[in-house]
């Protein structure tokens, strides 16, 4: 059972303008199922490259319903894998060129949110990972690039004052944005540049080329899902749950004393992932994993509100900042994302049928689906492009296990997960923990 709407601080935030349900039946040239970033991206490259293309986007509830509304605003080169897993995998020189087009997708959106989404309030201040035990501080230093710089503890300072923190690795390669307002601006350029966007309007594909939304009948020569952690898939991927939780706008005093003057996203380098961001009107917001995964991958709202990962998540602000002790939280909140087998994102387009999927971000989407949109238009409209020999690009995923192996392994692994970071503090050694555990998880 699913909520009725998004009740995230940037749902809450944002101006967002509402869309009918279709009422017709519709003759297209494409069309695209789920109105989050996977959709809208794809819909805007596609009619920046051909804009006599006719075009739908249909949404079951209301644009930015599900991760694209709920995540934690994070435009960064993060890739689900880790670099040095990604090359064991497929070398350098392809490694390199996903990076690459990471970074350029960064600026690119930052220049779409510059001329049409001010409100959304962009800002590319880099990210921290800060170190606060020993153990933290070894894997980060070891993880140091030419991408990542490790900060010692007085520069960390100047930068972010975290309590017990003795150290950092800073990239310049992230930004932060308000997402849903960056989304909301998104539909509205598309609605001006002749793409139709349906709410409330689930759509199912009937047979090929054919779907039926609302008990109207779609016929388009293409048809793109969007729909990422909705989409049923178990073994080709599972929904895993990122909780989120805000506090009420800070007073200046507080930013005075801890700095991220230019709001810096940040994290603690723990295995347990989070990830948090100073937002514009000067709150805290703080998301991170913890919640279960559910049976037989089936989505769930009680798993999206979990009260004792949210209070886990209150507890870690006031950990990191304790003149906080006092803080309310305003908003607490929850979304599936999906996960690969191998942790890697896809865009897949089969031209004999006109279909196509994409998804797969594993909570690096905010940038991913940028560049998944635009190697989705180049394969749809078969433009000649580098981003098509990108690795996520037409590829294959080893399906996850079947039940009941993949509820009980994934839980336990989130539990040892847990159970590393608690090894990590206490033995202020790198976890034995996570080095059984690692190599199971394929990142």
């Amino acid at each position: 059972m699913w909520p009725e709407r998004n009740s995230s601080l940037w749902a809450d935030s944002a101006n967002r303008a509402k869309y009918g349900a279709l009422a017709e039946n519709l003759e297209l040239d494409v069309a695209i199922i789920g109105g989050g970033f996977s959709g809208l991206w794809s819909a805007f490259h596609l009619i920046t490259n051909n804009p006599t293309l006719k075009i739908a986007i249909f949404e079951a509830r209301h644009i930015g319903f599900g991760a694209s509304g709920r995540n934690g605003g994070w435009v960064s080169a993060d890739y689900p894998v880790s670099r040095s897993t990604l090359t064991k995998r497929i070398g350098k020189n392809a490694t390199d060129a996903i990076f690459s087009a990471l970074k350029v997708a960064i600026t690119e959106i930052g220049e779409f949110a510059k001329e049409f989404a001010p409100g959304a309030n962009f800002v590319n201040g880099g990210s921290i990972i800060v170190a606060r035990n020993l153990a933290q501080a070894t894997r980060l230093k070891n993880a140091e690039d030419m991408d990542h710089r490790w900060l010692n503890k007085s520069e960390l300072d100047e930068k972010i004052l975290i309590a017990d923190a003795i150290g950092g690795v800073h990239t310049q390669s992230s930004a932060v944005v308000n997402p849903m307002e960056l989304l909301t601006a998104l539909a509205k350029r598309l609605a001006g540049l002749g793409v139709a966007i349906y709410e409330n309007s689930p759509a199912a594909i009937a047979e090929l080329g054919k779907l039926l939304v609302v008990s109207n009948l779609v016929t388009a020569d293409r048809i793109i899902n969007a729909t990422e952690a909705f989409r049923a898939a178990p073994r080709e991927q599972i929904p895993l749950y990122s909780l989120m939780v805000a506090t009420e706008p800070l007073p200046q005093q507080f930013w005075r004393d801890v700095g991220n003057i230019e709001r810096a996203t940040f994290a603690e380098g723990s295995h347990l992932i989070n990830y948090a961001q100073r937002t514009s009107d000067d709150r805290l917001a703080l998301g991170g994993r913890g919640a279960r995964y559910p049976f037989m991958s089936k989505r769930s709202s009680l798993i999206e509100n979990s009260a004792k990962t949210h209070k886990a998540l209150q507890q870690m602000i006031k950990r990191w900042f304790p003149q906080l002790n006092e803080v309310r939280f305003t908003h607490a909140w929850g979304g599936a994302i999906a996960i690969t087998r191998d942790w890697e994102p896809y865009v897949r387009w089969d031209n004999e049928h006109g279909y196509g999927e994409l998804g797969g971000y594993a909570g690096d989407g905010m940038t991913l689906t940028y560049l998944a949109g635009k190697a989705m238009a180049a394969e749809v409209l078969d433009i000649s492009s580098d981003i098509r020999n990108l690795r996520f690009v037409n590829r294959s995923s080893r399906n996850w296990e079947f039940e009941p192996i993949r509820y009980l392994a994934i839980n336990a692994l989130i539990k040892l997960t847990d159970l590393s970071d608690f090894e990590e503090r206490v033995t202020k050694k790198p976890s034995r923990i996570n080095r059984i555990i690692e190599p199971l998880t394929l990142r």
